[in-house]
């Protein structure tokens, strides 16, 4: 099942929310995403400036990750160390 942004965002603000509440990370995403499925979050209309900045400031940073993986030749090493796995 996709999920739209906004429910990401909804998501991971639960799970903010959880953690400050002092829940440990695991625990908190499992709740967070229980309460996805069964409807029990507040879905924004459309995802806030800042979500957006942040999704794209994180696709950019893993894009460069691997650029950088491939420069240095270490996509191959782990694509190497998957397949003996």
């Amino acid at each position: 099942m996709s999920r739209k942004p906004q429910e990401n965002e909804a998501i991971s603000d639960k799970v903010d929310e959880l953690l400050s509440e002092g829940y440990e990370i695991d625990q908190a995403t499992a709740i967070a995403f229980r309460m996805w499925r069964d409807n029990e979050l507040d879905i924004p209309a459309q995802t806030s400036d800042e979500y957006r900045r942040t999704t794209i400031k994180k696709k950019s940073l893993i894009q460069q990750m691997k650029l950088a993986a491939q420069i240095l030749g270490l996509d191959t090493i782990l694509q190497n160390q998957n397949k003996k796995q």
